[in-house]
């Protein structure tokens, strides 16, 4: 697939595997303002930040000359997951999940009057996902992403571990399991 194809389906798939974890500020956007207009506005600058990310995977992938979406040495999938591990382990993971499991807090603190203003608290609230989403990413590129079975898993855990009352816990055993995931593809 070439690069342009990619980002295309690339945030297409991320679309739909990450607005549902979105709906909880999509649905608040709306209540607050009754405006379909401007909470489409918030979901397009939601889906622009994924758009960025998959330009970014594309130049990465273009500029490394491996394609990381293709790869499946062992070497590349361990340490993906090893980081991945790490990455969702960190204090960063933490503090950028307690942002998207708390829609309430970012209207109140990061609110944007307007049609481009919500736009922006999309691409706001995109930037928090990325955070919060980085390192299960990483693993869903090196073990498929393009795999319907991988995306499948993304899109379960993801969505649990940001609207779930049991997200937290899930992020914990997530680490687990991407740490249990690298040993096993390292033997």
């Amino acid at each position: 697939m070439n690069e342009v194809a990619f980002v295309f389906t690339w945030t297409a798939g991320m679309a739909l595997m990450m607005l549902p974890s979105a709906v909880p500020l999509l649905r608040l956007d709306y209540v607050t303002e009754r405006s379909g207009v401007r909470t489409t506005a918030l979901g397009a600058g939601y889906v622009t930040t994924w758009l960025g990310i998959a330009a970014a995977v594309a130049a990465l992938d273009v500029l490394i000359g491996m394609p990381l979406m293709d790869s499946h040495e062992q070497v590349v999938v361990v340490a993906a997951l090893a980081v991945a591990a790490a990455y969702q382990a960190s204090p960063l993971k933490r503090r950028c999940l307690a942002r998207c499991r708390s829609p309430l807090s970012r209207m109140f603190h990061g609110w944007r009057d307007g049609i481009s203003g919500a736009f922006r608290m999309g691409v706001e609230n995109g930037l928090w996902c990325v955070g919060c989403c980085i390192g299960l990413v990483v693993a869903l590129l090196v073990l498929g992403a393009m795999s319907v079975f991988w995306m499948a898993l993304f899109f379960a855990a993801v969505t649990l571990e940001k609207t779930a009352p049991f997200g937290p816990g899930l992020s914990r055993v997530l680490v687990a399991a991407l740490a249990v995931g690298a040993v096993v593809w390292a033997l």
